[in-house]
């Protein structure tokens, strides 16, 4: 009996994500096909079509299977460790599709509202940076932010950093990476400034 014959249900999903995630990392989003998922797969090509259109919906679904939420992520009592946790949570989203996302999102093209961008924009890239303009209020309730850091902008700094990491650079965000953008660069931006007259 054949593997597409013996799986059903979640299984067969399960087992076309991970197609899916392997497809991209192998050949790209541009030259990822319906055909070549399914054979990755061990399914055949009708099964597909059964639940998408086609591959932008396909990849979309892959991509939200295993990309994280992070609604749920809790506040924490420095900014520091407020950038750790929510930049934390974005290298594992990363690292957990070997940048993948990313590399659809390249080869997309910049300008693109399709669905891909959509999904992560919704699911991940939104939510995140608004916790992280959330953070830095936060942090100037606290003392440990000045109030003129606390942008929308200088929200997108450590995102963008990873995102350049990964397109350009390696597919995945090492704990030293995360550590320096947090530390070397983040810090020192939004930090408030000492009095030079103080010491």
């Amino acid at each position: 009996m054949s593997p597409e014959t013996r799986r059903r249900g979640s299984a067969l999903e399960a087992a076309i994500y991970e197609a899916v995630l392997e497809q991209l990392e192998a050949v790209g989003y541009r030259k990822l096909t319906m055909e070549g998922v399914a054979a990755a797969a061990q399914t055949g090509k009708a099964a597909l079509y059964r639940r998408w259109n086609g591959k932008d919906e396909l990849v979309r679904d892959a991509l939200l299977h295993v990309l994280p939420s992070p609604e749920e992520i809790a506040e924490q009592d420095d900014i520091r460790a407020d950038l750790m946790e929510l930049l934390g949570h974005y290298r594992d989203m990363i690292n957990s599709t070997s940048g993948a996302v990313f590399q659809v999102l390249k080869e997309e093209g910049q300008d693109s509202r399709g669905l891909l961008h959509s999904a992560v924009r919704e699911q991940v890239s939104g939510p995140l940076k608004a916790m992280l303009h959330q953070a830095l209020q936060r942090g100037v309730e606290r003392g440990d932010v000045r109030p003129e850091a606390a942008t929308r902008e200088v929200a997108l700094v450590g995102p963008s950093m990873f995102m350049y990491q990964c397109v350009v650079e390696t597919p995945e965000i090492s704990a030293e990476f995360l550590r320096t953008v947090v530390d070397d660069i983040m810090l020192p931006i939004v930090r408030p400034i000492p009095d030079e007259g103080q010491g």
